[in-house]
């Protein structure tokens, strides 16, 4: 009730001082109105308004984007029950989490509860992409799979960039930002182009270059740190050979060069060796690391996509393909210490396509939905962990390859049963193959001693700082070499149901109710560190799939100068997957268990609000409490199974959530002007599933200001994110000697043209 009362004291006390404060004359065109804007969503696979469809769903618009000053999708913190935080480990690695359920390591085998869809095309856990030229970003609260491709428990995160219009447009944005950091600074270029080539052909390319000189300062040796320098090209083409045919081709390209992660060490228990005598205040951006570490990345896209009008059911068929390629080589600083206690190079390549084709139609007593997908990936991972001599001076690799093969059909229909009430029911039906051939990070350990087969190699006379690559492996994944001690391959299937009521009264109000089942893939960890003969329990797997029953009801009402909505959801969670961290003689021991059965339950509360024609109000809360039901595997490792695990806090299953903000316009003589300011919360979260890492709580303070020129064909801003300076981290995992808890970046205060011709 404490927290709710702050909530409500803050946005109070904000609204009253930027009325008082300022003496301004309301401006005729408003930017705080894009808040407030009638919000248009792709989520059932038809363009229709969000407050009309019968989920908990969450928009942000392209002008939203622009307004908020959106560079990437973790600075989106104002949805209830939701965080889009990158994992720490690598740049762009997500740990997307939604109602509690998210992807909670940096293994790229595993599938994540929350799915990444690019312009319709599932990428399986994505990476962070950037916020320019983008159409909206949609996330999806709860089971998702009866209207798309891919199943998903958890939620879905729907990113869909612009298309070309009508007339020819451009934009050029200019950013710089980084003043007040303890490191360099950050500099945007990015351009936008497009229109009609002829009536039947348009065209549209964007560039986007950011120079990021690195946020945090090393304390080592007094260097910046987490530099970046990315580039990313996209190019759109859209061809109507006639009325009834559309024909859509993207293609996007984007690179990165930058640092390995800015990891923090601190002590999690007392018996830990306290990271070897270095001293970190967590709640500080401390750091001193004497490796810098790399990451080098890039990507490869296409997604074609076909629609054609047929007469049959006044429908459309639309077929859907997607290829993806990336490519990562990095090296990290893992023990986060000035000493040479732990680094890690790694090295992947993750290829995928799909096929889907779907038909939609409207008959007399009911529209219909029906798809069929395919899904083909192809993994290859190679990690190596490098022990200086002080520590036996040796070199783990690991990895191996994966490939997958998923096919799905969905269905969805909906029936009328009144003019204000309709019924909706869905299916899908999911069959999944997947092989894996494993080199454990142990394997052949026991042959040290003799000289036999193993994965582990003694350094010898070799320095351990000159290894910084895969390719300087002794070993090589990438060209079939290494240890394979575990190959295996499994199928699974399932088949999800949904069943729906929706009810629209008269004065724009819907109420719905469902309750749906989902499904997360079963697979196998390929960041295997186990030793097979003694501890098979802790192997790759396979592991099943983990089941989620959801029930949500909701209200969503459109008000005249705003929107309420509010949603309750309970699910039921059945085998759930975890990742569980443990401290080994190599680093954190990551192994994938089915632990048991758990419930989740919450609510949620979206309000926007125009409380004059020039000044907007949001305000979302979320609430979530979620708690172990049953528990089959001994989580804390003390060798029974008791309440000491159906007391453990679930991951990431944070509490409470919420964001306040205000948007307000005004004129400074001819030009007008857009000022905002917004905080959101997040309680504190355990990490990992002991609960030995806690990824302390979130208060983030936004603002910003913009100016726009008579024609409004230039605006100039400045704003300021996380002004407060609150730390975040991206994980806290245990390690033997404290923990590896990497650095995300502070208060960012910056400086923004845009030219629009």
């Amino acid at each position: 009730m404490n927290k709710l009362l702050n909530v409500l004291s803050i946005s109070f006390l904000s609204l009253i001082v930027l009325i008082s404060t300022v003496d301004i004359k309301a401006q005729d065109s408003s930017k705080s109105s894009a808040l407030i804007e009638e919000v248009v969503t792709t989520a059932r696979k038809k363009e229709e308004n969000q407050q009309v469809v019968p989920i908990s769903i969450s928009t942000v618009s392209s002008k939203q984007i622009e307004v908020l000053k959106i560079r990437d999708l973790t600075e989106i913190a104002s949805i209830p029950n939701v965080s889009l935080d990158e994992v720490g480990t690598a740049n762009h690695v997500p740990n997307f989490q939604i109602r509690g359920l998210g992807h909670n390591s940096s293994i790229a085998s595993i599938e994540s509860p929350v799915a990444m869809i690019n312009d319709g095309v599932y990428i399986g856990n994505g990476i962070v992409t950037d916020g320019f030229d983008i159409d909206s970003i949609q996330v999806l609260r709860g089971p998702q799979g009866t209207v798309m491709g891919k199943n998903s428990i958890g939620g879905a995160v729907l990113v869909n960039s612009k298309n070309p219009g009508d007339e020819w447009e451009s934009k050029l944005r200019l950013a710089y930002d980084g003043f007040g950091s303890p490191g360099g600074m950050s500099s945007y270029v990015q351009f936008a182009t497009g229109g009609p080539i002829t009536d039947k052909l348009k065209v549209r390319g964007v560039v986007h270059i950011n120079d990021n000189e690195g946020w945090h300062k090393n304390m080592f040796n007094d260097s910046n740190h987490g530099a970046i320098e990315s580039t990313m090209f996209r190019g759109t083409v859209v061809y109507d050979p006639s009325e009834t045919l559309n024909i859509n081709l993207k293609i996007t390209s984007q690179e990165t060069d930058g640092d390995g992660p800015a990891a923090q060490c601190f002590s999690l228990t007392a018996t830990d060796p306290k990271c070897y005598g270095l001293v970190q205040d967590r709640n500080s951006f401390d750091l001193s690391i004497d490796e810098q570490g790399y990451l080098e990345d890039s990507g490869d896209s296409m997604v074609l996509k076909v629609e054609k009008d047929i007469d049959f059911g006044d429908g459309m068929i639309t077929y859907l393909y997607g290829d993806n390629s990336y490519e990562m080589d990095s090296m990290g600083d893992i023990d986060g210490t000035m000493m040479f206690i732990f680094h890690a190079p790694q090295k992947l390549t993750d290829d995928s396509s799909s096929h889907e084709f779907r038909y939609s139609g409207s008959f007399e007593k009911f529209d219909i939905l029906l798809g069929y997908m395919t899904h083909e990936r192809d993994l290859t991972f190679q990690e190596m962990r490098i022990l200086p001599l002080t520590l036996g001076g040796t070199e783990w690799n690991g990895g191996g390859d994966l490939h997958t093969e998923t096919s799905a059909f969905f269905a969805t229909v909906e029936i009328p049963l009144s003019e204000q009430l309709t019924m909706d029911l869905g299916v899908r039906n999911t069959e999944e193959d997947k092989t894996v051939s494993v080199a454990s990070l142990s394997a052949g350990v026991s042959n040290l001693a003799t000289g036999g087969p193993s994965n582990i190699y003694f350094l010898g006379s070799r320095d351990p700082k000159t290894i910084q690559s895969p390719a300087q492996a002794s070993c090589q994944i990438f060209s079939g070499g290494c240890l394979r001690d575990f190959v295996d391959s499994d199928s699974w299937s399932s088949t999800s149901p949904r069943i729906g009521l929706t009810y629209i009264d008269d004065n724009d109000t819907t109420y719905y109710a469902y309750r749906a089942v989902g499904y997360r893939s079963g697979g196998y960890n390929m960041r295997n560190t186990a030793i097979l003969a003694l501890t098979p329990q802790k192997g790759p797997g396979p592991y099943d799939q983990e089941e989620v029953t959801t029930t949500e009801i909701g209200i969503k009402k459109s008000l005249e100068n705003g929107r309420v909505n509010f949603a309750y959801f309970s699910s039921e969670l059945t085998d759930m997957q975890r990742t569980l961290n443990e401290a080994g003689p190599a680093g954190p021991v990551q192994y994938i268990k089915n632990t048991g059965d758990a419930s989740m339950s919450g609510v949620e509360l979206d309000v926007v609000y125009m409380l004059m024609d020039d000044l907007v109000f949001n305000l979302n809360i979320g609430t979530l409490n979620a708690k172990y039901d049953e528990v089959t595997y001994d989580i804390t490792g003390d060798g029974v199974i008791n309440n000491d695990e159906l007391d453990l806090a679930l991951p990431r299953a944070a509490d409470l959530t919420y964001s306040v903000g205000l948007s307000k316009d005004f004129n400074l003589g001819n030009w007008s002007a857009n000022g905002r300011v917004s905080y959101s919360y997040r309680d504190e979260v355990a990490y990992d599933d002991a609960n030995i890492g806690i990824i302390g709580e979130q208060r983030i303070l936004d603002m910003g200001v913009d100016f726009y020129s008579p024609s409004e064909k230039m605006s100039v801003g400045v704003y300021g994110k996380n002004m407060n300076d609150y730390v975040k981290h991206g994980n806290i995992s245990p390690v033997s000697w404290g923990s590896f808890a990497p650095l995300m970046t502070g208060k960012v205060v910056g400086i923004e043209l845009v030219y629009d011709f």
